[in-house]
């Protein structure tokens, strides 16, 4: 923590106010940020009982008098001249409410990775481009591609992220910002690495290793329930349902910024509830692969066949 203020002191462009919410340390926390008071404007609250990152977080925010809130983690360290960049970014964009940038990462010592946050979360050139070609909400939908240490907003989106959902599964407060701005149309990117995001065994988020499915042979293509191959689907769907309906009661529906969507739950519901009678399956599954939305959802590193190969398990099994 000590690191991460010295960070914030160092800044180029110094922060008009920092605001703590200690939630329920047992540790020399407050002592340490009482070392910088002198130098930054510190507005520090201990919790009367432990509220947890999400809610900690939605109570910081809450407190923010600044025009531009930024989210701070107490492991990370910020580069010199973050806060004017991210300053200068919203001076030239006024219409953008939120945007985020990459991180380098580091060890728990502070020494390089020899990474970058978005090379892991596969937020790669193409994608890049994809979302500041207009399909941020596509590219969001499809994975996180940022961390709350890496992001800033403007006041006036509190109104449409607060309260932080909580019912919605694998879902956290910086997706949830990323998602809501991007809804609105107006997220950008910074393509700098603007922060050190450190990497250690007590973190509660950080980063976490790609989850490999299991690998399906052929034979057990055809053996396995029909019920165990269309349950992810279904599960996927009913998140996006949840997500849809979350977002609903927040930003105002119209024909553009749902349409990613309802595309996704479309496609998830088409093929978690295709007919037992393989004929039956015939239109649904040529729509989807005519449509492109094979394509559109297969996994970003999945090679070309992919696509064909899930329509024609969708076919056969």
């Amino acid at each position: 923590m000590r690191e991460q203020l010295q960070s914030l002191a160092d800044q180029t462009l110094k922060p008009f106010e920092v605001v703590i919410c200690d939630d329920c340390s047992s540790d020399n926390t407050v002592s340490i940020i009482q070392e910088f008071s002198d130098v930054l404007n510190i507005k520090i609250f201990v919790n009367d009982f432990a509220l947890k990152v999400t809610k900690n977080f939605e109570k910081a925010i809450s407190l923010c008098s600044g025009d531009i809130i930024l989210m701070c983690d107490q492991d990370d360290s910020w580069h010199p001249d973050k806060l004017a960049k991210i300053q200068t970014y919203f001076q030239e964009n006024p219409s953008k409410l939120a945007v985020f940038c990459d991180a380098d990462l580091v060890d728990e010592s502070g020494l390089s990775l020899g990474k970058n946050f978005w090379s892991i979360v596969r937020f790669h050139d193409s994608e890049i481009q994809q979302f500041k070609d207009g399909n941020a909400v596509e590219i969001l939908l499809a994975g996180n591609r940022s961390a709350g240490c890496m992001m800033a907003f403007r006041k006036e989106l509190i109104n449409s992220i607060i309260p932080f959902p909580t019912h919605i599964p694998l879902m956290i407060h910086d997706n949830w910002i990323t998602i809501v701005a991007a809804m609105l149309g107006e997220i950008g990117l910074i393509e700098e690495q603007l922060n050190s995001y450190r990497q250690h065994g007590f973190q509660q988020i950080g980063i976490r290793p790609k989850e490999e499915g299991k690998v399906i042979t052929f034979k057990e293509r055809f053996l396995r329930p029909r019920n165990e191959k269309i349950a992810p689907f279904l599960e996927k769907r009913d998140y996006f349902c949840v997500l849809k309906n979350a977002l609903s009661e927040r930003i105002e529906a119209n024909s553009q910024n749902f349409k990613h969507l309802d595309k996704t739950i479309n496609y998830f519901e088409t093929r978690g509830t295709l007919s037992p009678f393989h004929l039956a399956r015939l239109f649904p599954v040529f729509k989807l692969l005519f449509q492109g939305d094979y394509h559109r959802y297969k996994d970003q590193e999945a090679s070309w066949k992919a696509p064909f190969v899930a329509a024609l398990g969708d076919l056969l099994e």
